[in-house]
């Protein structure tokens, strides 16, 4: 498959994708303003983020099968830019549970862990990868509502399915399919996800590829 992106990783590991199969990309949303704690959920993208969208879906060289997302305002924009790029008009299917909440069991529960770590996304990552956090699901069970959302939705041949999500929700999958936040250490070392970063995954739930930042890991029974 051809990607055009501003990560060369992803290029590469669209590369490897077999010819007229189906792919999956998860990713980050693109470049928003700044988040207002009061409605955290209505963040719109900047004009920078507008055109980085618009790029990316320029350089999908693929057609695209399925749109997730999660309900956030950025993310349903970015889906809605990428389709500006693309030239496509197609449903946004939202995902709150599996893009947005996945991490969480327990609502009351998770939002004062939050707090209580004083929303450093690190921090709690580091907390799932270790000991487990009250309110939040294990970094396996929130990896497998996300994966089985995933390759329960599009999967025709020679298309990529697209799911837009946010980037503690990436760091998610990061840290339990390539051993990301084991150690503190890790997050000093290696780039929290950013914007418009994705996964490239192709394959069955079962047994499935998975491509991110030059590495890509093969999947037998993981979920």
């Amino acid at each position: 498959m051809k990607l055009v992106s501003i990560y060369e990783h992803m290029e590469k590991g669209a590369e490897k994708v077999p010819n007229d199969t189906n792919c999956k990309i998860i990713f980050r949303h693109s470049i928003r303003h700044r988040i207002d704690l009061n409605d955290i959920r209505a963040t719109e993208l900047t004009n920078e983020g507008i055109e980085l969208a618009k790029s990316f879906g320029r350089g999908i060289g693929c057609k695209i099968g399925f749109v997730g997302s999660s309900t956030c305002t950025r993310n349903i924009q970015t889906c809605e830019e990428i389709f500006n790029g693309c030239g496509y008009v197609l449903p946004i299917n939202h995902a709150r549970n599996e893009l947005e909440l996945p991490q969480v069991n327990n609502k009351e529960l998770s939002n004062k862990t939050f707090k209580e770590y004083n929303f450093e996304n690190t921090r709690i990552i580091y907390a799932l990868k270790n000991n487990g956090l009250p309110g939040f699901n294990s970094l396996e069970k929130a990896s497998k509502i996300m994966f089985d959302y995933m390759f329960s939705n599009g999967n025709k041949e020679n298309t990529v399915d697209l799911f837009c999500t946010h980037d503690f929700q990436m760091a998610i999958l990061y840290a339990h399919l390539f051993d990301f936040g084991k150690t503190k250490d890790d997050f000093a070392k290696y780039k929290w996800p950013m914007m418009l970063e994705g996964m490239i995954t192709w394959g069955t739930k079962s047994h499935f590829w998975c491509s991110w930042r030059g590495e890509i890991k093969e999947f037998v029974d993981m979920f």
